[in-house]
């Protein structure tokens, strides 16, 4: 490994309706692989918390990750997380989760819009095939999630170009968004919160981490100071997948250091 301390801070388990291994299972193989830190962080869609019974979700996945990090002590840092999505959509049920479960690192996403399928499953014929206009609503609803304020680091801010870029292979110039793309990274840092580098992009058709260097730069000349990175795992094979490449990208940003949370506070960790 290019680097002492690789950290994986986005990783679902198959407590996540998406993931696949335990929690116990990818602790083993982080160990294996050289991980020095990972963190468990199920989905939760704010949105569909009730319909979809994300509430037996969180204590499922609290209660596993919590079991994983007391199996690994000693032999590798575990950290208990959420991957919050659209909390905006509905602050009241997402602060509450957040006042009943002692989280180490809260993510905020944004995978659909109000009363939308997930980028990933629109039809881009039909209801995608605006995409731009959809791209414009995702990135105020990034603003609102922003504003709202109550994760620790924005999850993958480019979230749908994985799937308009990467597999429709539509052409987008991120440059029409660059003054909403300003606004949410100059409101993230003002609060003092981390910018996820995603770099789960790296291993499918998109091939580019979520966001790319310039906004990740453009973060820096902002006054942002902290960064994530995280695999967006979803199989332990995937586990570290690309950290090395963000933390390259963070360090060309210029950025020292990324972060690691425990308790919902940040942790400085070399670049190194």
């Amino acid at each position: 490994m290019a680097f002492k301390n690789i950290i994986d801070l986005h990783v679902h388990t198959d407590s996540s309706f998406d993931g696949h291994h335990s929690a116990m299972f990818l602790c083993e193989s982080a160990e294996g692989a050289g991980l020095r830190a990972l963190a468990f962080t199920d989905h939760i869609e704010i949105d569909r918390y009730k319909q979809d019974r994300f509430d037996v979700t969180a204590r499922d996945s609290y209660f596993h990750a919590a079991n994983a990090r007391s199996a690994f002590s000693g032999k590798l840092i575990v950290g208990i997380g959420v991957e919050l999505g659209q909390p905006a959509y509905d602050p009241e049920t997402a602060e509450k989760l957040l006042s009943v479960i002692d989280y180490d690192i809260v993510i905020g996403s944004v995978h659909n819009l109000r009363g939308m399928k997930d980028f990933c499953d629109l039809d881009y014929e039909n209801e995608g095939a605006c995409y731009e206009k959809l791209l414009d609503e995702y990135f105020d609803e990034e603003l609102e999630l922003a504003k709202w304020n109550g994760f620790d680091t924005l999850g993958h801010l480019t979230y749908p170009l994985r799937y308009i870029i990467g597999e429709q292979k539509k052409n987008v110039d991120l440059k029409k968004y660059s003054d909403k793309i300003d606004a949410i990274l100059r409101t993230v840092a003002e609060n003092g919160k981390a910018l996820e580098i995603n770099t789960s992009g790296l291993r499918q058709p998109y091939g580019v981490t979520m966001p790319e260097l310039d906004i990740v730069r453009r973060f820096r000349e902002l006054g942002g100071e902290f960064v994530t990175v995280g695999s967006d795992a979803h199989y332990a094979n995937d586990l570290g997948a690309g950290i090395e490449e963000g933390m390259k990208i963070a360090r060309e940003a210029g950025f020292s250091c990324i972060s690691l949370f425990k308790s919902r506070m940040a942790t400085p960790v070399p670049i190194e």
